[in-house]
């Protein structure tokens, strides 16, 4: 999913205002159908992208039987994430040049064009796998849907500080992560239904070209809006200034193991699970997406309830260890017809979804005065990073399966590169987050 972290204001307990609201009143409001209009153009784009990213996910199982991919087995949920990583800060520089309604009317067009080559993927005629015209279709396919989905969500998203109040700002950013959950969840319950079917995951591709042009049509008054009061152009820059402070430093690498992992998790899981009744795998999926909201918010209560004391961090801390006790036990439980399989996916996106909201925390409570926005950028950054290393080479893993002396085929190699290297990058992280602390000053106590 994209992460919005580095381009939108920093909301909570660091007290940073929003960019708009030092705006002008005629460039905060607009007319009130406007914003209505770009809002929920907006939130119709996070939903795309969430809901496109795991509903891929959880049918790729269905189109690596269908098309007989053996080392290209990782390519259709890994291509996404390749492409929608790499679309963000492109999207982000195109839409400050030029104007956002053609970049909207490109991304559409992307995630059309990514879903008809998905959709009709050729069945392979050999006797072999990993059909070269297969898997170039898949690969090409999801990758273009992938950054159609995340230039769709960067070219709607520049907008919106413009169109809606700035009262109205952090309330519209809490909803954008509700829908981004409720996307995710989504995703998978649509993922596993269609999976179900014959053939039925060339059809999920194609709920993301519907949602693209529900949401063009919404966007549409963008291109009516003057240059003037389209906003502030989005941060195009890297936040790498940010970086010299030693307290985000640490938290961007924690955040980069963390953005990586989630990605591993997120291919591995539906593969690890079996290929019998999709419409199960894809519940388990949800409940490890709904784990992850949940460990969000315990984590936030913690670190409230902490207060400005060092064992802030200690909540990231235990966030690593119960999503590395979910690995461990991801390839042990998990598989067809087993009820154990949710634990490993419970504890996985709760230990996840800990670590990321407790590091972030502490990191815009600890960094220089006025440098939260940034700081929150650079986590964000930090996190996309992660996540296009992870896609990378989970794709490139399983090739490894058909060298001789490896003892495993691609899925097993692929097993172990995600379950022992992201245990191992997790565990890294365990002293980083026990010196955070005291990297920074903690200015203020933060408040539930």
């Amino acid at each position: 999913m994209p992460d919005r972290d580095a381009d939108r204001p920093l909301a909570g307990p660091a007290g940073a205002r929003p960019a708009a609201a030092d705006a002008s009143p005629a460039t905060t409001g607009g007319r009130p159908g406007t914003a209505r209009s770009v809002l929920a153009g907006v939130l119709v784009a996070t939903l795309l992208a969430a809901l496109d990213l795991v509903a891929a996910a959880v049918a790729a199982p269905a189109l690596v039987l269908d098309l007989e991919l053996e080392r290209a087995l990782a390519v259709p949920a890994a291509a996404s994430v390749v492409g929608l990583v790499l679309a963000v800060p492109l999207a982000a520089r195109a839409s400050a040049r030029g104007p956002r309604a053609r970049l909207l009317v490109v991304a559409a067009a992307l995630v059309v064009a990514g879903a008809a080559l998905v959709a009709l993927a050729p069945v392979p005629t050999g006797a072999g796998g990993d059909d070269p015209a297969s898997v170039l279709a898949v690969g090409a396919g999801r990758l273009l849907a992938g950054a159609g989905a995340g230039a769709l969500v960067v070219g709607a998203g520049a907008t919106l500080a413009s169109t809606v109040p700035a009262g109205l700002q952090v309330r519209v950013q809490a909803a954008l992560v509700l829908v981004t959950g409720v996307g995710a969840v989504l995703g998978a319950l649509v993922g596993g239904l269609l999976a179900d079917v014959p053939a039925g995951w060339r059809v999920v591709p194609l709920l993301a070209p519907v949602l693209a042009l529900v949401a063009l049509v919404l966007l549409r008054s963008v291109r009516s809006l003057p240059r003037d009061a389209a906003g502030p152009p989005p941060e195009v820059a890297t936040p790498l200034g940010a970086l010299g402070t030693r307290v985000v430093l640490l938290g961007a690498v924690a955040g980069g193991v963390v953005g990586a992992v989630a990605v591993a998790v997120l291919v591995e899981a539906p593969l690890v699970l079996g290929l019998e009744r999709p419409l199960l795998r894809g519940l388990l999926v949800a409940a490890g997406v709904l784990a992850g909201v949940v460990g969000v918010v315990a984590a936030s209560a913690a670190v409230a309830r902490l207060g400005a004391r060092p064992q802030m961090a200690q909540v990231g801390t235990v966030g690593l260890v119960v999503a590395v006790a979910g690995l461990v036990l991801l390839p042990r439980l998990a598989g067809a017809g087993q009820a154990t399989s949710v634990l490993p996916l419970l504890l996985v996106g709760a230990g996840l979804g800990a670590v990321v909201q407790g590091t972030g925390l502490v990191v815009s409570l600890a960094c220089p005065p006025g440098q939260e926005r940034q700081a929150t950028g650079a986590l964000g950054a930090a996190r996309r990073a992660g996540a296009l290393g992870a896609a990378l080479v989970v794709m490139a893993a399983p090739l490894l399966g058909a060298v001789d002396g490896t003892g495993a085929g691609p899925q097993g190699v692929l097993d172990r590169v995600v379950v022992l290297g992201g245990a191992l990058l997790l565990l890294a992280c365990v002293p980083l987050l026990g010196v955070l602390p005291r990297q920074g000053e903690v200015r203020h106590p933060p408040t539930a």
